[in-house]
């Protein structure tokens, strides 16, 4: 039997998943996520590994670190970023699945002439 009705909790569950997955449906936030899969890393770190300018760098991780998809520590003068939301990671590898990306990874790739 199909519910109709969802609980005020459920929905509130619901509103915060689709939060999450809108947050995270962003290219540069999805290598972010990715990098930091490795583990703690310093905002020079991720600026080097996206290529990418330090103020548009601190721009994404703010957005996540404000939707406690990331956390922030310092150390000395770096900030050191993580990820607190372990469920994200779960969605990365769900959505590389799909993609066929993680099989894709494991296996050589095929010969363009055979």
């Amino acid at each position: 039997m199909a519910r109709n009705h969802l609980t005020s909790l459920e929905a509130d569950y619901l509103e915060k998943a689709a939060d999450v997955l809108k947050t995270v449906a962003h290219p540069v936030r999805l290598q972010i996520i990715d990098f930091l899969e490795e583990g703690e890393k310093s905002v020079t770190e991720i600026c080097d590994h996206l290529g990418a300018q330090q103020p548009y760098t601190s721009q994404q991780l703010a957005l996540l670190k404000a939707k406690s998809i990331l956390g922030a520590r310092r150390s000395g003068n770096q900030v050191l970023y993580s990820i607190i939301h372990p469920g994200v990671i779960k969605i990365i590898h769900c959505v590389r699945q799909q993609a066929g990306l993680e099989d894709a990874e494991l296996e050589p790739a095929a010969d363009a002439g055979a």
